[in-house]
């Protein structure tokens, strides 16, 4: 049956989305201004015991005023545990321009200056390797030999630090091993653009793109660990070693405070140089190497990102579970297209159903009950949707269970495969698709708990045709929670989770078991690969249930409270837009959860 309409959820007909905090310049720029004055004033956490950080500044082409820029950043920290290595390479600039960037540098007490295949100023007086000398692994191999910090950063020329940067990373580091925060462009006039409000740690939308940009600091020890810099020309090394230092350690932190600013033109160049790189040898597919998974990396949907498209084996079984009551034209719809869009695999199809009385829908089901593949479930027993669902998997026996709405449908093969592949993952409890409208908006591109009260779907109403901010709708990437009108589990994991949760029987108990799956250790995963179109019909209603919402609340208040890590901190939860949090959002949220308590005292009163 069609999922109830939450009340905190979007509307059928969501309205256009206000422009995210990408498409709001003016109130970003202000945002930042009061964010950055409010810091001068808060201590830094772990300023005691925070390690001094290196600074490897990269410099291909010599820009002195690129580099001055950089440096004064620096000279202006709030802390002084800090050594710059300013790196280059003799062949990208002629020899005078490194004459004279050296000679403004040589006296300044807290920077080296490196020439690759040169010996370096104020480090050891071993000769360089000159490996690869135009490759930025090489110059940065050239600056880590004169570094004597433990922890180390890297910087492009023209990149500015926030005051206080230095000491806010060496603070995360304390207690991490990688640690990264947010960033900005400044364009050639000088304005704050582009803000990259990450997301907390997502080893998902690591492998679909080099997301964790700049600014970012770990320790020398596990760069050591990982293999160090690789030698590749172009600027997949940087993706290349994100990946192989998160393979040796997940103990990884995230800052939601914007402590670089880049030059526009820094900013906005392709993290990946496609045309240098192979597909045998892109950063992710040298990844799956090393993990001995098995999958396709293709070009992704924006400049810089990858589609890993992973292999499910054809012997793996597959349970769809559907449960309906009446609506014969969308579960025909529903049923036809699973069918003609994922025959190549092993699935079956148990229809559940809940007290059918149309007679179209019942001549229909003799016709599907026909069907090797297709088992019919008949089960009267009031509307729970947890419940029917427990149920239904009990007469089932797949490896990978999908729970499917009646009024999906699937319009091209592959959404399956990639589902499937995902679920069967050992780390992943959840996998949800991208469902859109049939007007050809998005309608679910994950959960964030908390947006609206309990939870919401991020860029809910967003036309199909766009990626969302920062890419959100259309790269792969980990997930709070994912709705179950298309949730995607192993068999394994749902045992070990006991099922749906069957005292939320309206509302709420796909997030509940995303989140449950989540405490026991597995992540959820966001698969726009698998793309379906959901009708939303409203066969049930169109209202939640204010008990199901407020048990839901009282359960995972500490978690709506602490914030959704899949999304930043600094974005709103009043609606799915993106665009910046306002002052009031907790006084907000508060109000909500009172006027919740109320709507359910009111409830349980005329139930008595």
């Amino acid at each position: 049956m069609a999922e109830y309409l939450r009340t905190l959820f979007c509307p059928r007909d969501p309205p256009s989305l206000r422009p995210d905090v990408a498409s709001n310049s003016v109130a970003y720029e202000h945002w930042l201004t009061n964010e950055e004055l409010s810091r001068t004033t808060t201590p830094c956490a772990g300023s005691g015991t925070a390690p001094g950080i290196g600074v490897l500044i990269v410099a291909e082409q010599i820009d002195t005023s690129q580099i001055d820029t950089t440096l004064s950043s620096l000279d202006s920290q709030t802390t002084s545990a800090w050594h710059a290595v300013v790196a280059g390479s003799l062949t990208k600039a002629p020899e005078s321009d490194h004459e004279v960037a050296e000679s403004r540098y040589l006296d300044h007490p807290k920077v080296s200056f490196v020439q690759l295949a040169d010996l370096p100023h104020g480090g050891t007086q071993e000769q360089l390797t000159p490996v690869h000398k135009t490759a930025v692994p090489a110059i940065l191999s050239a600056a880590l030999t004169v570094c004597d910090l433990d922890a180390v950063t890297v910087l492009s020329p023209g990149d500015v630090l926030s005051k206080d940067a230095i000491q806010l990373l060496a603070g995360a580091l304390s207690d991490s091993d990688l640690a990264y925060a947010d960033e900005d462009a400044v364009d050639p006039a000088g304005r704050y653009v582009d803000p990259v409000l990450k997301p907390d740690w997502s080893p998902d939308l690591l492998m679909s793109t080099p997301y964790i940009g700049r600014p970012y600091v770990l320790w020398k020890s596990l760069l050591a660990a990982s293999g160090g810099i690789a030698s590749y020309s172009g600027a997949d090394w940087e993706h290349d070693l994100l990946l192989r230092l998160s393979e040796h350690s997940s103990r990884i932190t995230h800052l939601p405070v914007v402590l670089c600013h880049r030059p526009r033109s820094a900013a906005k160049r392709s993290p990946e140089s496609r045309s240098s790189r192979s597909a045998s040898t892109n950063a992710p597919t040298l990844a799956l190497k090393r993990r001995r998974e098995s999958a396709l990396v293709e070009p992704g949907p924006l400049p810089g990102s990858w589609n890993i498209k992973r292999k499910l084996s054809p012997d793996t079984s597959i349970d769809i579970v559907i449960a309906f009551r009446d609506g014969a034209a969308f579960l025909r719809n529903c049923v036809d297209s699973i069918v003609n869009t994922s025959n190549h695999l092993d699935i079956r199809l148990v229809l559940v159903d809940n007290a059918t009385s149309d007679l179209e829908t019942l001549s229909l089901m003799e016709k599907l009950e026909r069907r090797a593949n297709v088992t019919l479930i008949h089960d009267p027993s009031p509307f729970n949707w947890a419940e029917l669902n427990n149920r239904a998997v009990q007469s089932t026996s797949g490896e990978v269970i999908v729970f499917l709405n009646n009024d999906i449908e699937a319009r091209a093969p592959g959404w399956l495969d990639a589902l499937g592949a995902q679920a069967m993952r050992a780390e992943i409890g959840a996998v949800g698709a991208r469902l859109l409208y049939p007007s050809g908006r998005v309608q679910h591109a994950g959960v964030v708990v908390g947006m609206g009260g309990a939870a919401g779907h991020v860029l809910c109403g967003l036309p199909a045709s766009l990626p969302g901010y920062l890419g959100m709708a259309v790269l792969t990437r980990n997930s709070t929670a994912v709705t179950g009108a298309c949730l995607a589990t192993r068999r394994s994991v749902f045992e070990e989770l006991g099922g749906f949760d069957e005292t939320l029987g309206l509302d709420l108990n796909d997030i509940d078991y995303c989140l449950r799956a989540r405490v026991c250790g597995y992540r959820v995963v966001y698969e726009p690969l698998a793309e379906l179109v959901h009708y939303e019909s409203p066969s049930r209603g169109t209202s939640g249930s204010v008990e199901d919402i407020a048990n839901f609340v009282d359960r995972w208040e500490q978690l709506i409270r602490a914030g959704d890590p899949h999304l930043n901190s600094n974005l709103t939860r009043l609606d799915c837009s993106c665009a910046l949090r306002e002052d009031d959002e907790e006084r907000w949220w508060l109000n909500w959860r009172s006027t919740l308590n109320i709507s359910r005292a009111n409830q349980d009163m005329g139930q008595s």
